[in-house]
């Protein structure tokens, strides 16, 4: 063959192999970890008991152990629900072109293989969340709580074994949440929904546990089902009561906030980012669904924070205010990329400038006036106008307006073009000194006709003073300014921080909390170290290292890295422990120091944006004050230990004892 010849072969199938290469699906939600992250600990991202979807081998998973009991599940769904296989393989066919889609990776699997998968996983996940929740209705972690076997429901089987054996279920849970072992969230829906309208709706049943009466005619969607479970398992806990994340009160009274303060607008934004989801139910799988409450936790939480802030700000008590908690980078700001969000949700026509506003649609659902939501709108194309301007965050804090905020940015902007042409001689005053420069100061100022004010002392004063900003905020912003020099986001050990003064505490609210106020205590919500919890975490933060700017935060990565920043050695392990913060059931704090430390490895972490930004800062602010830098030196070069405490306090003894004999020798 001749080179031209062997030439357009390989033209041939490069271009046969372009056509046949099938476009990127936008649904694409469900990955296979890389090998970097994979390899700082591998068996963190695979089953150990139970294998769901197609990335693994179902029948090498657990010794296929799970296998049967995916039948059996099958079986007893069709018995309750009186339905049949034909009825919910032609549903799943129906949306197996759309689920195959959520895979990153190709697929062997035929159509009809891959529908008798979905059949058999989502099945056994329905029956599973049901009968859970029927072995332990008052969510108490624990199955064997009632003390007479005979309250549990007739159609709970009391000898299987997920159920009889105790160690099964928290494994099958811990599968349930890896990155790498779901199935698309509609398929769930979908075989819910099947089974909810096949089963018989005659009975009414009530069963006691304790002081609860569960009536078994009062059904849970699926997610209330799949969250009633995982809370079970977690090494954190949440408020699962989903009803009211987006209740009208709730949602009007985020809307009132978002015109108290600067930094209210994008939080409240995100707030209904996350809580629309929750309405929609926009879930791509279960871990979505996890991370989506961890997400709506943590934003209530500091929407509470900064709203506590806004208030002694009102009251006009001293408050250290800087910088934001994170910048809303999300896609979602645009009006057509809202536009088509509310487009799925196939309502009838928008009437009115509804489909301007951001969740236009559901907040009009929810009862919302539509100047309450336009107000909302305008104070979000505010903030955006603050955005293009340098320091804005700070000249917002300082109380400066927009407007003069823009002409200070046109001034800045007129003077960095004539930093190369050659000054004018008044431009030189400033370089002479001693008498001369004081005469020319005063000169300058009559000229200005201004008051003599050291405006030099402030950064970019002069431009401050041209665009008529106040001395007192121009004073103001020069402080806030000086923040900037602090190391924004990295924090000292816990040991360190004690030192300098800082207590910690914990506190029983929702999970991933750190809140830190101005008298020097940190409160943080418990963690508990298992077996499972490091998995848990890794595949939170797989998800959030996948997901764009428009499926989620990375608040569980925001967390693992101020936890990183407090954890350093087992003695920081030791300290949180005794503060009842970590819950260490590994039993050594050198293993659970080396575990958090090595979830940061090889995950990309943006702090500009982290949720924690404000207390990292107010945390740093705190430490490098003089009095609290003193107090750490102190404690950490001479009372490090309580045998040097009590040589100082042995030797403070001596010099009183000295003085007072010196005393008594002189009196007469």
């Amino acid at each position: 063959m001749s080179n031209q010849d062997a030439l357009s072969t390989h033209i041939g199938a490069i271009e046969k192999q372009l056509k046949s290469l099938a476009p990127i699906s936008k649904r694409r939600c469900i990955y296979k970890v890389h090998e970097q992250l994979r390899e700082v600990n591998e068996k963190a991202y695979k089953p150990v008991m139970l294998a769901i979807g197609p990335y693994n081998h179902h029948g090498e998973v657990g010794q296929g152990f799970m296998e049967e009991h995916k039948l059996r599940y099958l079986k007893e769904m069709l018995e309750r629900t009186n339905g049949h296989v034909e009825t919910y393989m032609e549903a799943l066919i129906k949306l197996e072109g759309k689920a195959r889609k959520c895979y990153a990776e190709c697929i062997s699997q035929s159509k009809h293989e891959f529908a008798k998968m979905m059949l058999l996983d989502g099945c056994f996940i329905i029956e599973l969340f049901r009968k859970y929740q029927e072995y332990n209705p008052t969510n108490e972690g624990d199955l064997y709580n009632s003390s007479d076997s005979t309250d549990k429901d007739d159609s709970t089987d009391e000898d299987d074994p997920i159920f009889q054996l105790t160690w099964v279920l928290p494994r099958i849970a811990r599968d349930l949440m890896l990155f790498e072992n779901q199935l698309p969230f509609f398929v769930l829906e979908e075989l819910f929904k099947l089974s909810e309208s096949n089963e018989p709706r005659d009975r009414t049943e009530s069963r006691n546990s304790g002081e609860h009466t569960i009536d078994i005619e009062e059904k849970d969607g699926i997610n209330e089902l799949a969250l009633n479970f995982f809370s079970g398992f977690l090494p954190f806990r949440w408020n699962v009561d989903t009803s009211s994340y987006n209740s009208t009160e709730k949602i009007k009274k985020l809307l009132c906030l978002a015109h108290e303060d600067h930094s209210f607008p994008d939080m409240v934004l995100e707030r209904f980012y996350v809580g629309f989801r929750f309405m929609n139910t926009e879930f791509e799988h279960l871990l979505g669904l996890i991370h989506a409450t961890i997400c709506i936790s943590i934003v209530d939480t500091e929407i509470k924070r900064q709203e506590a802030r806004v208030k002694h700000k009102k009251d006009e008590i001293f408050q250290h205010l800087f910088g934001p908690i994170c910048k809303f980078v999300f896609l979602m700001r645009k009006a057509t990329s809202h536009a088509s969000e509310l487009q799925k949700l196939g309502s009838p026509k928008i009437e009115g400038n509804w489909k301007e506003i951001p969740y236009g649609l559901e907040l009009r659902k929810v009862g919302i006036e539509f100047n309450m939501a336009k107000k909302f709108k305008d104070k979000l194309d505010e903030d955006d106008r603050w955005i293009n301007i340098p320091f804005d965050i700070e000249l917002q804090e300082a109380g400066i307006a927009l407007k003069k905020a823009k002409k200070f940015k046109d001034l800045l902007r007129e003077r960095d073009k004539n930093k190369g042409r050659k000054p004018k001689p008044f431009e030189m005053w400033p370089q002479m000194d001693g008498v001369e420069l004081e005469a020319t100061e005063k000169l300058k100022g009559l000229l200005c006709l201004n008051k003599v004010k050291n405006w030099k002392s402030i950064p970019h004063g002069e431009e401050l003073r041209d665009a008529e900003v106040e001395f007192n905020k121009a004073k103001k912003f020069k402080r806030l300014l000086a923040f900037r020099k602090i190391d924004d986001w990295n924090i000292h050990s816990a040991i360190e921080l004690e030192e300098a003064g800082i207590k910690f505490k914990a506190e029983e609210c929702d999970p991933f909390s750190i809140k830190f106020n101005s008298t020097g205590l940190m409160e943080i919500s418990p963690l508990s170290i298992g077996d499972h919890t490091e998995a848990y975490l890794r595949n939170l933060i797989a998800y959030e290292q996948y997901s764009d700017g428009d499926n989620g935060f990375d608040y569980v990565t925001n967390y693992v890295s101020f936890m990183d920043d407090l954890i350093n050695s087992p003695k920081d392990v030791e300290l949180l422990r005794r503060r009842r913060i970590i819950r260490n059931y590994l039993g050594d704090d050198e293993v659970t120091s080396t575990m958090v430390n090595k979830l940061g490895h090889d995950i990309t972490i943006s702090t500009t944006s982290s949720i924690y930004a404000r207390t990292s800062m107010d945390v740093n602010i705190h430490c490098s004050r003089r009095r609290n830098v003193w107090m750490a030196k102190l404690r950490h070069d001479y009372f490090n230990s309580p045998w040097a405490l009590l040589s100082f306090l042995a030797a403070v003894l001596l010099l009183a004892l000295a003085i007072t004999q010196t005393v008594f020798s002189i009196i007469p």
